[in-house]
């Protein structure tokens, strides 16, 4: 392997107009397939609390929050079309810092390589299209590995690029807590380099204190974005929402939830899913098998597998300490993937998926280099070069490209099989589930207690677009409960006492004894509420 070499050097201006076809080329794809409205889930509430501010789930997101916001000040389409916008915007900046960062490591077709894998994989498509954190992070992961590899080259001229890593890191934690998996491949990076790096590097323990001054800024920014959400509470946010009126779930009392410091821990400390991570009841082993045999294979072909294997060996045979910077990363991100089991773990492969695109860009530059160099005459070179760049384009793409052909014609990514956020084959379904809840209530002011899937779209209709604030959605029995908490209970019980209007979408476990359930009616019936009144 140590005959096949590729120098690395920086990319040149005539790389930039390749990030700028791949970044314009990549929005102008998950543009036509991107989400037309108003979305269930976790997705419903971005799209509202863009608009209305307030904390969201568990980690809050406040910085994810503005830069969605940002997006959404654009004069087109809806409001919530421009934040699920957003997440393709995000999508575009990552595939083309992808090609930059491959650039750093081997040739131009290499680099474009990867980028396009990335573009058709499973899983990075599915969370550009709609609202969500995904892909805004996996924007900040690129660009710290990039502003890493920038400063790289002239450490000492570019110090304080280690900073603005450091800052992306902290701040990018209001993004997602993805980011924090990033801060151990950046700090062996700068740490590397003082210990080991060359005699102008070595010693300058500034870049490493700069590191995590960055840090320490990007986190005071997180929590301070967080602080003024918090400080002008809405109706719609997460506290009020779910955390309040189900505390008992966390064993919470009123006094744990009255400052700000205690609700900036809760929410960035993910509180509500900390038993998810690393549980004692699951088989590690199962999942590492179903990750290899399932989750690999949906979102690259093989030939994108063997190139990334090729990437790696060549990465770490040629240039050790950059290929550090990717490997740490590539190991911290997939063992993170592994141990944690939300509802939608697939996701929480995405930074791991990333770092792959990026081995198999290398690799597919390592292949090139070494068989254009068992060509003579020299001036075939570059024949033989374009067409084996084109073959491994096709063989990484083929596998993938009818579905994904398919869905730019009609606009449907079909070939997505999670449909709990976004029924593709019913892209208005959460905008019908919403406006039939809101037409069977007929009071201006009420309590609608739901399941969490269809409650933001609720809230984003009801207060967004019909300007109805004076109605206040809370979650039913929000994760870890099965069922209404007492706290939630009480609450419920006291506005019926107090002869306030309280709706249901389900009888849940309201004691019959205390309540009576009446159907709400109206020319509807894609949700059924139920209004509760005591019992005579």
């Amino acid at each position: 392997m140590n005959q096949i070499k590729t120098p690395a050097v920086a990319p040149d201006r005539r790389d930039l107009w390749f990030v700028l076809l791949i970044a314009l080329g990549g929005l102008l794809v998950y543009t036509r397939v991107l989400a037309p409205d108003v979305l269930y889930s976790d997705s419903g509430e971005f799209q509202t609390l863009a608009y209305t501010w307030g904390t969201t789930h568990t980690t809050g997101y406040p910085v994810y929050l503005v830069l969605a916001r940002v997006i959404g000040l654009l004069p087109i389409n809806t409001l919530a079309w421009r934040i699920n916008f957003a997440s393709a915007v995000a999508a575009a900046v990552t595939l083309g810092s992808v090609y930059l960062i491959a650039r750093h490591y081997t040739q131009r077709a290499g680099a474009l390589l990867a980028s396009l894998v990335l573009l058709l994989s499973y899983t990075f498509w599915s969370q550009s299209i709609i609202a969500e954190v995904y892909t805004p992070a996996t924007a900040l992961i690129v660009t710290v590995l990039l502003a890493l590899l920038t400063w790289h080259h002239q450490p000492l001229h570019r110090r304080w690029w280690v900073f603005g890593a450091g800052f992306l890191v902290g701040a990018g934690l209001g993004v997602h807590l993805f980011l924090i998996l990033i801060a151990p491949t950046a700090g062996i990076f700068v740490l590397w380099g003082i210990l080991w790096g060359s005699p102008e590097e070595r010693g300058h323990w500034g870049q490493l204190i700069r590191l995590i001054a960055g840090g320490i800024a990007g986190v005071m920014v997180f929590f301070l974005l967080f602080a003024l959400m918090d400080v002008r509470p809405t109706p719609t946010n997460i506290f009020t929402t779910s955390i309040y009126p189900s505390r008992d779930a966390w064993n919470l009392q009123e006094t744990d939830l009255d400052s700000v410091l205690e609700r900036f821990w809760l929410s960035a400390s993910g509180a509500q899913w900390q038993d998810r991570m690393i549980p004692a009841d699951e088989d590690y082993w199962k999942t590492f098998r179903a990750f290899l045999e399932d989750d690999l294979t949906r979102e690259y072909a093989t030939p994108t597998l063997l190139l990334a294997l090729l990437g790696i060996i060549s990465a770490a045979g040629r240039q050790r300490r950059r290929f550090a910077l990717l490997g740490i990363a590539l190991v911290v991100t997939c063992a993170a993937g592994l141990v944690y089991f939300p509802g939608d773990k697939y996701i929480f492969y995405l930074p791991a998926y990333l770092l792959l695109a990026i081995f198999a860009g290398i690799g597919a530059g390592t292949l090139i280099a070494g068989e254009i160099r068992l060509v003579r005459p020299t001036r075939l070179r570059a024949i033989v070069g374009g067409g084996l760049a084109a073959g491994l384009l096709l063989l990484c793409a083929a596998p993938l490209m009818e579905t994904r052909w398919l869905a730019l014609q009609t606009g449907r990514s079909t070939f997505i099989a999670e449909t709990y956020v976004y029924p593709v084959n019913r892209p208005q379904e959460a905008r019908l589930t919403a406006e039939c809840a809101l037409s069977k209530i007929a009071e201006s002011e009420a309590l609608l207690v739901m399941d969490w899937r269809a409650l933001y779209a609720t809230y984003y209709v009801a207060h967004v677009e019909q300007g109805r604030t004076g109605l206040l959605i809370h979650e039913a029995a929000p994760y870890p409960a099965h069922e209404m908490m007492p706290s939630l209970l009480a609450e419920i019980n006291e506005r019926v006492q107090n002869s306030e209007a309280v709706y249901v979408d389900q009888p849940y476990n309201l004691p019959r004894s205390t309540y009576t359930l009446t159907r709400s009616k109206s020319n509807c019936s894609t949700i059924d509420l139920l209004k509760v009144s005591l019992r005579n």
